[in-house]
């Protein structure tokens, strides 16, 4: 399978005219929901899990195994794909150096609830063994808006004070949820390679901290135009990056019932 990065083309003129990480969705949008329904249904349930549900219970089947992990509400949809498309775009792409990449909504305690604290976060370790000053802690922030706007918004605003909460705050938390999570689910390696992120302090790392605003392409515009620069100029460490999709939700729409069917 492509990368999902290759349905996407950098608009260089108005990344440099904004300051932005602009990419343009310049690919076909039925084959780009056929390219993501595995991964995406990866995200809430692995191929493992889903044969061993199936083995041991007589009544599950396949499909309902996995409906039943999947967002019935339209917000929840969207903000779901926002957050498996940052995760698949820097697993693949932007962060591909990192070695631990949890899964996050595999986690949600319902569905239609929200991921806990980072929507996305990403770690390298250089080392199994040792601390390394150049192990690294990747955190987007994700927005998606395919509404029709009624007042002035921009979800890059939205995204770039999330990440600023990403990087003051919420990724520290989010180091022991996840050391958690991964002792429940009896993966203990996972558990203490981890905890080397708890103390930056005394075991300092690199860390990278993004926001993205996938929105609808109409409304790009008016994403940027309303978009809080005196946030941006305060931040300028934090890239903010940009993806105008065409039928943004009919496209989501799809791909959630493209899951189902396969």
């Amino acid at each position: 399978m492509a990368n999902l990065i290759s349905y996407f083309t950098k608009n260089d003129v108005l990344s440099a005219r904004e300051g932005l990480e602009v990419y343009d969705f310049t690919g076909n949008s039925m084959t780009f929901v056929q390219n993501c329904v595995q991964r995406f249904r990866e995200a809430y349930i692995s191929e493992e899990k889903l044969e061993e549900i199936i083995l041991k219970s007589k009544k599950t089947t396949r499909k309902d195994a996995i409906e039943r992990r999947l967002p019935q509400k339209t917000t929840n949809k969207a903000g779901d794909f926002g957050e498996i498309l940052s995760y698949y775009l820097w697993t693949e792409t932007f962060a591909s150096d990192a070695n631990i990449c949890p899964m996050k909504i595999r986690w949600k305690e319902h569905p239609d609830m929200p991921s806990h604290l980072v929507d996305v976060i990403l770690l390298k370790r250089v080392d199994e063994d040792n601390a390394c000053p150049d192990d690294k802690m990747y955190t987007i922030e994700s927005k998606v808006w395919a509404s029709k706007m009624k007042e002035p918004h921009s979800s890059l605003t939205d995204a770039l004070n999330d990440a600023v909460k990403d990087k003051t705050e919420r990724a520290a938390k989010t180091i022991p949820y996840l050391v958690t999570q991964y002792e429940r689910d009896d993966e203990y390696t996972l558990a203490d390679q981890i905890r080397r992120f708890g103390d930056p302090v005394n075991y300092p790392y690199i860390k990278e901290h993004f926001a993205i605003a996938i929105v609808e392409s109409n409304q790009s515009n008016d994403h940027i135009t309303n978009f809080d620069k005196s946030l941006q100029a305060a931040h300028t460490n934090i890239p903010v990056y940009l993806l105008p999709i065409a039928d943004l939700k009919n496209i989501y729409n799809q791909l959630y019932i493209d899951i189902l069917d396969n």
